[in-house]
């Protein structure tokens, strides 16, 4: 007898078969997708890469040079100047004389005397003692201050540590030295017959005690009957 669920049940069957291939084709299909999306770089695209950067530092790397070397010299201008002020402002504050001495010494691997590359203030009390008002201050190791009387008009027949009598932490009494004071009043014991004392400072890969001044450099000028200090930058 025919049943009449027959024809139903065959086309359950006809539509889970086509079901069951899509979903197999389908999983096919996931299975046999391309490799390519994933694939890395290759070694002439990553040497092509590190060319570019190559190219890229060396026009960079000097403009950076540029920028250090002239924070250096500014930076070293800046300390000189700041401990004369405040020098400056010590002894008018102690209503004492204040020292300065700008040193020269060796800092390893140099030999010889050295660089003029230091500064420290002393107060010279009732006694003439002189006592250190603070540490030694020293300029950035790429800087120095030119020895020259043609550029610093204060390095003038420095004396030697044994002839100040004074102990450095690094070098002992193993320098030179030059020193002016600051007065009560502000002046400087600087002769006023010159308007005008200075210190140069320039970068030290351009020598020392030159004859003009470099194409970077940085001046710190003094009035002596004042004392009060400016910075030229050319």
């Amino acid at each position: 007898m025919h049943s009449p669920l027959l024809p139903d049940m065959a086309w359950s069957r006809s539509t889970a078969g086509s079901h069951e291939k899509s979903h197999k084709s389908r999983r096919g299909e996931i299975f046999l997708s391309p490799r390519g999306a994933s694939a890395g770089f290759s070694l002439l695209e990553l040497l092509a890469v590190i060319a570019v950067f190559g190219i890229i530092a060396s026009f960079t790397m000097p403009a950076v040079s540029s920028v250090m070397r002239a924070s250096d010299l500014r930076t070293g201008s800046q300390i000189l100047s700041e401990q004369l002020g405040l020098a400056r402002q010590m002894a008018i504050s102690k209503n004492r004389s204040v020292e300065v001495r700008i040193y020269q010494y060796a800092v390893p691997p140099e030999t010889g005397s050295g660089k003029f590359r230091a500064i420290q203030t002393f107060e010279i009390l009732d006694s003439g003692v002189a006592q250190p008002l603070g540490r030694v201050c020293r300029l950035p190791s790429s800087v120095l201050i030119d020895s020259g009387s043609t550029l610093s008009s204060i390095i003038k027949t420095p004396s030697s540590g044994a002839d100040v009598g004074y102990s450095l932490p690094e070098v002992g009494k193993s320098y030179q030295c030059v020193k002016f004071r600051f007065l009560p009043d502000g002046s400087t014991d600087l002769s006023t017959a010159n308007s005008s004392w200075f210190l140069t400072l320039h970068h030290a890969s351009e020598g020392d005690s030159l004859s003009k001044a470099p194409a970077d450099y940085s001046t710190v000028q003094i009035d002596p009957a004042n004392g009060r200090t400016r910075i030229y930058h050319p």
